[in-house]
């Protein structure tokens, strides 16, 4: 197992940051993909499609590609969906790390094992928390899938719990997609409690790719200021 040490954010770092993000979204198009197929629409039309072309054709080769471009159509649903939500990414927070992190008193964080950045996290304060709570969220939280297991996830959230309580914060909160299987396990793990569940839109209900929201409610410190 390779050493591996978290530090603050750099501008040099800025390109793997990136790459990392990106690399690591992609690969949960195909879980999304197999998500999909378990919903009951999905359910009905997979058994529906071919059946109602045999019906209308008597044709079980035209039954068959028309149940392979239905599947093909699905995946490339998912696929521009997650492809569309990378680039909007890149073009926000992380276009400008500084100005979105560091810049409004939160931080962004990078772990670097072998001089290469393996993983990363950032953080926010939330603008409007909720009346006498103030809120930190959680973000981007990526690791490669190179360095996975070693514990770099779990350390990177141990970091952004220590700014939150270092800094005087009630909770820390986030969001992820319900098919990020791993996140959800780590971030309940650790002590963080599903608060929430919503969808973007139109089509990500029916791709059924809700987003959940979690909050971890730090201990009360007498005299930190809330």
């Amino acid at each position: 197992m390779a050493p591996y040490h978290i530090r603050q954010y750099q501008e040099r770092d800025h390109k793997r940051v990136l790459e990392l993000f990106s690399r690591g979204m992609k690969e949960h198009v195909p879980a999304a993909f197999y998500h999909m197929l378990t919903l009951p629409h999905s359910l009905l039309f997979l058994p529906g499609v071919p059946v109602t072309m045999v019906l209308v054709s008597g044709s079980w080769l035209l039954a068959t590609v028309s149940s392979l471009l239905f599947l093909l159509c699905l995946w490339l649903l998912i696929w521009f969906s997650w492809r569309n939500y990378v680039a909007t990414s890149l073009q926000a927070d992380l276009a400008d790390i500084t100005k979105s992190y560091l810049d409004v008193h939160g931080s962004f964080w990078v772990a670097e094992s072998g001089e290469q950045v393996v993983g990363m996290v950032g953080a926010c304060p939330v603008k409007d928390p909720p009346l006498r709570r103030k809120q930190l969220q959680l973000f981007r939280l990526s690791v490669s899938s190179q360095h996975r297991g070693q514990g770099i996830a779990k350390a990177l959230v141990r970091t952004v719990l220590q700014f939150a309580r270092d800094q005087g914060y009630s909770d820390v909160v986030l969001e992820t997609s319900i098919v990020q299987y791993s996140a959800l396990a780590l971030y309940q793990a650790m002590g963080f409690q599903k608060t929430g569940q919503y969808f973007v839109n139109i089509a990500t209900r029916l791709m059924g790719l809700s987003i959940l929201h979690f909050t971890y409610s730090l201990p009360f410190s007498w005299g930190r200021g809330i």
